[in-house]
């Protein structure tokens, strides 16, 4: 399963001072944290938002209701870069949106005649698919979300007390010349 990188920030962007002394190790992976935990939370809400479930049939996919994609989050920090990966195998349809399309795959043609589904109360539907290509079922695409975007101003704001404690801890250390 492929890691798709998300989101990219540079130290420099958070801190607005051009000294690299403010851009700790330390400092820079409490950053990635509290990117990575604001998206988090920022895509947990819009999960409530949908219900706690997934979306209805027949609407475009939302936010999956599994504790999976929430755990499919995580940053690596780069000299003063950090960025946020996520290894959800749609991530990118999720962030991105996408329109509906014809399933082509799951027709007779291509050699795939019946397809289980789960129905109402958990019974086991058995389907058959359609027989040519042009018929095929219509995926109803994915909703795009902006919970990256809510997340990285979330933490923007978070961050602005984090920089204050270390820039008066730099400060408090550097000697007057």
């Amino acid at each position: 399963m492929a890691t798709i990188r998300l989101k990219k920030t540079y130290g420099k962007t958070w801190v607005g001072l051009g000294q690299a002394d403010f851009l700790t190790p330390d400092f820079m992976n409490r950053l990635g944290g509290f990117l990575r935990d604001a998206i988090i939370f920022e895509a947990r809400k819009d999960l409530a938002k949908q219900g706690g479930k997934r979306t209805a049939r027949g609407q475009p996919e939302g936010i999956p209701a599994d504790e999976k994609f929430f755990r499919s989050f995580r940053y690596e920090v780069k000299d003063n870069v950090v960025e946020i990966y996520s290894d959800w195998p749609w991530i990118e349809q999720i962030t991105e949106g996408r329109r509906p399309y014809p399933m082509t795959w799951l027709t007779q043609q291509e050699g795939i005649s019946r397809v289980p589904m789960q129905g109402p109360r958990g019974t086991v539907l058995i389907r058959t698919t359609p027989a040519l290509r042009q018929d095929a079922w219509i995926h109803p695409g994915f909703r795009k979300h902006n919970f990256l975007r809510r997340g990285y101003e979330k933490a923007r704001r978070k961050i602005a007390k984090e920089l204050e404690t270390q820039v008066a801890k730099i400060l408090k250390e550097t000697p007057i010349v």
